[in-house]
């Protein structure tokens, strides 16, 4: 299955400390969900046309490797899985020595843009 990786380097507003999730200066967990769920939006772009995106709606990972300030991660996704309404991206993390950082998943759906965000607005 094609993939498509995207590089990051791990800042200190990255880090646990920053993002208020731990008091260690690594990888926040947090911050590598939003790196894997911009790489999903990403590849699921192509499956929505103008009046359509895509939204999240679900992530599994599991994070098991601490990556220190400084360090390279990539972020690999693989093309998303379809099933006409939602797309599953499977993802992977590694760091410089291609160790595993993390691997999952991320779903999303298609949705319409407009009737999304008139079940967003607030009523009254």
């Amino acid at each position: 299955m094609p993939m498509r990786t995207f590089q990051h380097t791990v800042t200190p507003a990255d880090t646990a400390v920053t993002l208020g999730t731990g008091d260690l200066e690594v990888l926040a967990t947090p911050r590598l969900i939003t790196w894997c769920e911009s790489a999903a939006f990403e590849l699921s772009r192509p499956h929505a046309d103008a009046d359509h995106t895509t939204v999240g709606t679900f992530v599994k990972l599991e994070h098991v490797k601490a990556s220190p300030v400084g360090a390279e991660v990539s972020v690999s996704c693989a093309q998303p899985i379809s099933d006409g309404r939602r797309l599953v991206c499977f993802v992977t993390v590694t760091g410089t020595n291609g160790e595993t950082v993390a691997s999952g998943e991320v779903h999303r759906a298609l949705v319409d843009r407009d009737r999304f965000m008139s079940k967003c607005r607030p009523t009254g």
